[in-house]
């Protein structure tokens, strides 16, 4: 394991942003090519990696994936650790590096022992924290070949108890997406605001009417949620009145189904807005993210896994919250995403302080493997 760590501290120290992963990329194939697969294809969907081990004599009967995401987050690193990020402004604050460090420890072990009828894919995604890699990979003509039974994945969980296994059966990590409005009014001199359209009082008639509907419309619709993630108008200038401004949102539902109803809703209220407004008032939907809906089989697998490996599990009783763009690949075989908590002292994901913890590796890679067990 000391190897693997040291491989997760180089790729930790070394992050590229989303579409960007190139040299990710090259350092991950080379790691491959050292464990022998049966193929490995490159830039799927963008800088997306496939290692494919075939099983060791006989025809496969079933072919199963696990997935580990390539990207960084575009943040300030303030963990002070020798492998602290080197690049400015980027770091692996999500703990994808731990996740291709446990995929790269999985190749090993196929490495030394392949299974007997079970064909394996490991997948590197490009693109993750951005929503749009998955969509990429299942558009890719070089994917769409392969046929796949189940696909596995794991997310890092700080704040819950180390090394023990979280899963939920149906959703499991909730669908999202990001709501940009623009505004354009009339700019005027600040002396005579009457003879300009400023946007101000939209802004704030939409997010107060956002706050005052939404208790109400969440409670036919549980475990949606939403901020408000940005508002931009007018520069600091005291002597002009500003025409345009710019505000987004975020939405999240535990199903894309109840997502939907919260989008409609709201473009439906920012519609109400926009008649009583001169000037214009469009919204667009960005950053989609599918809900994570995992299939029961494969619950029961991974389950069954963790105890073959007497690792602890908990079964959720709601979605997370956040999401993943792992939920994508659930429109082409059925998905399977757990959690192997971090521990209760770290930091949380996405946090200039947050690092991977390593002692998840060695857990993450024989789950992995003992899933493979069970097909075998």
């Amino acid at each position: 394991m000391e190897s693997l760590i040291t491989l997760r501290r180089e790729l930790h120290k070394y992050p590229e942003l989303s579409g960007e992963e190139s040299e990710t990329s090259q350092k991950v194939i080379h790691e491959l090519e050292k464990c022998d697969p049966s193929q490995i294809i490159k830039n799927v969907g963008g800088d997306g990696i496939v290692a494919i081990f075939n099983p060791s004599e006989n025809e496969a009967d079933k072919t199963i994936l696990f997935r580990a995401e390539l990207d960084g987050l575009p943040i300030h690193e303030a963990t002070e650790a020798d492998h602290q990020s080197v690049h400015q402004g980027k770091m692996h604050a999500c703990g994808h590096d731990g996740h291709m460090a446990i995929l790269i420890g999985l190749a090993r072990e196929l490495q030394k022992k392949r299974p007997d009828r079970v064909r394996v894919l490991l997948l590197f995604q490009p693109a993750e924290e951005t929503g749009k890699g998955a969509l990429k990979i299942l558009e890719d003509k070089k994917f769409k070949e392969l046929i796949i039974d189940h696909g596995y994945a794991l997310h890092n969980l700080p704040g819950f108890d180390e090394n023990t296994l979280y899963i939920r059966s149906d959703s499991f990590a909730s669908a999202s997406v990001g709501v940009d409005i623009s505004i354009k009014g009339e700019s005027s001199h600040a002396a005579y605001p009457e003879q300009g359209m400023n946007p101000s009082n939209v802004i704030a008639g939409i997010i107060q009417k956002i706050n005052d509907e939404f208790e109400d419309f969440s409670k036919s619709h549980s475990g949606s949620k939403y901020a408000v993630t940005y508002i931009k108008m007018g520069e600091k200038a005291f002597g002009t009145s500003p025409g345009e401004a710019a505000m987004g949102l975020t939405f999240r539902s535990e199903t894309d189904e109840m997502l939907k109803k919260c989008l409609d809703w709201v473009e439906n209220l920012v519609k109400n807005e926009a008649d009583s407004f001169s000037g214009s008032i469009t919204t667009s939907r960005v950053e989609p993210f599918a809900a994570t809906i995992n299939s029961s089989e494969g619950c029961d697998i991974v389950k069954n896994a963790a105890k073959e490996m007497d690792v602890e599990v908990e079964e959720l009783e709601r979605a997370f919250p956040w999401s993943e763009d792992f939920g994508r690949f659930g429109e082409k075989f059925p998905i399977t995403l757990f959690g192997l908590g971090s521990g209760n002292d770290s930091a949380p994901l996405h946090s200039e302080k947050y690092d991977f913890n390593d002692s998840l590796l060695p857990t993450g890679v024989r789950i992995f493997k003992a899933i493979i067990d069970c097909y075998s």
